[in-house]
């Protein structure tokens, strides 16, 4: 079940660009019925690409580092649970990934690395909050055109 938390936080990312999209989406004017002027501004409309811009190089920044993170963090809780040793081992002339006898499966470091791999993940996933945040704002700002 730990595994499954770096996809989940993934796919918050992916909300958080819905969310844009749908408030860029609601912030767009159909031109004005009868005289076909549009009202929707060349401000305006860089507005809300910067805001889309925003939301979704910060999702792309935090998702890759939400991928390397979880990645490595599951390799490292999967082999310390399965007991092997991902350093190369000196004392037993072996070639690599020698397995421990003791049969304890690290004796509790599987947690510690958990939990640090879950504070990575959520910095990382600030990263996205971030961008997001900023976004909201840059979409508010609009200049209509005026006739």
């Amino acid at each position: 079940m730990k595994n499954v938390i770096p996809i989940v936080m993934a796919g918050v990312i992916g909300i958080y660009g819905l969310i844009i999209a749908v408030i860029l989406a609601g912030n767009i004017p159909s031109p004005q019925v009868g005289t076909n002027v549009n009202i929707y501004s060349v401000y305006t409309g860089m507005a809300h690409l910067c805001a889309g811009l925003c939301c979704g190089l910060s999702g792309l920044a935090a998702g890759g580092c939400i991928g390397i993170i979880g990645d490595y963090g599951v390799r490292s809780v999967g082999y310390r649970t399965s007991n092997i040793s991902v350093v190369f081992s000196t004392d037993k002339g072996g070639g690599g990934f020698d397995a421990d006898d003791d049969g304890g499966g690290g004796g509790g470091d599987e947690n510690k690395l958990f939990v640090g791999m879950l504070i990575m993940l959520i910095f990382s996933e600030a990263l996205a909050l971030y961008g997001l945040i900023v976004a909201l704002i840059v979409s508010q700002h609009v200049y209509p055109c005026a006739e």
